[in-house]
């Protein structure tokens, strides 16, 4: 046991993988937060609007959206990936969440593992050179041999164009849509109106929004983290009761699911209540 945990204590990889989101909200009321080299600043409407973005990811679950229909050159051929509703996850160390917050959001939402395990996520494939141009032989073998071409939305290039890696560096997982997850309400559909608070929620949302959510994650006893953008967010959302978050987690470790199970006994409070940190606090981890 104690040869696990020193191993356990070495271990390279964080143990949360962090979904973000929240850059459509910056690009409209922030988009040079990142100017500021200590501080991540918003504005008294932009606290509300992840405010709101924060109780809506608690109760629905997280959004899968997807990229569309994508061809990539393969050595002298081309191949297409389809496209699939994906939700996207990275896995750094708590020092590097500035700096990937500056291209995907301010707002994290952090899980364990099995929280994917359990959807058939998995961490990417990344394969070389570049979006343009992939020599890679696996990747060649899937395309031509899959039988199911949306397996491919696990595979990335490392390099957008010139030899940085910036893609590899984010170490990406992702949940594909899955029609045993639909079956088994690990994903909902929001456009059936069935699930009548899913439906409801769906239907308030404006057009451009309706048509990018494809379908909802909820969150589960591995829900195990908040990145709040600033503390003028991760203050009221902690305090003010009349914003509902607090209910919502707690409702969320109420639940006697795997994962409370395995990291502290269900109840109120009781559970493996979420750790909560503001970004700029994440340069010191």
């Amino acid at each position: 046991m104690d040869e696990f945990l020193d191993h356990y204590d070495r271990a390279v990889h964080s143990d949360f993988l962090i979904h973000w989101t929240g850059k459509d909200l910056d690009g409209v009321h922030s988009p040079n937060w990142h100017t500021s080299s200590h501080r991540s600043r918003t504005s008294p409407e932009l606290d509300q609007l992840y405010l709101e973005r924060l109780r809506n990811i608690l109760t629905y679950g997280l959004w899968m959206t997807d990229e569309g229909e994508r061809t990539r050159n393969l050595g002298t051929g081309q191949i297409t990936i389809p496209a699939t509703p994906q939700c996207c996850f990275t896995e750094l160390k708590l020092s590097e969440s500035r700096r990937h917050a500056k291209s995907y959001g301010r707002l994290g939402i952090g899980v364990k593992r099995p929280f994917l395990f359990e959807r058939f996520g998995r961490p990417l494939a990344y394969f070389g050179y570049r979006e343009e141009n992939s020599n890679d032989k696996l990747f060649e073998a899937c395309s031509r041999d899959l039988q199911d071409k949306s397996l491919l939305n696990f595979f990335k290039p490392m390099n957008r164009d010139k030899l940085t890696y910036e893609y590899y560096a984010e170490s990406e997982w992702r949940i594909l849509y899955f029609e045993e997850l639909l079956r088994n309400r690990k994903i909902i559909d929001p456009r059936d109106s069935t699930n009548a608070a899913h439906h409801e929620y769906f239907n308030g949302l404006p057009p451009e929004q309706q048509r990018k959510l494809k379908y909802l994650i909820p969150l589960d006893g591995w829900f195990s983290m908040i990145i709040y953008p600033c503390l003028s967010i991760k203050n009221p959302a902690q305090w003010e009761t009349k914003l509902g978050i607090l209910d919502q987690i707690e409702k969320i470790k109420s639940v006697d699911d795997h994962g409370n199970r395995v990291e502290g006994p269900p109840g109120p409070r009781t559970g493996n209540w979420p750790i909560e940190v503001d970004l700029d606090a994440t340069m010191h981890f």
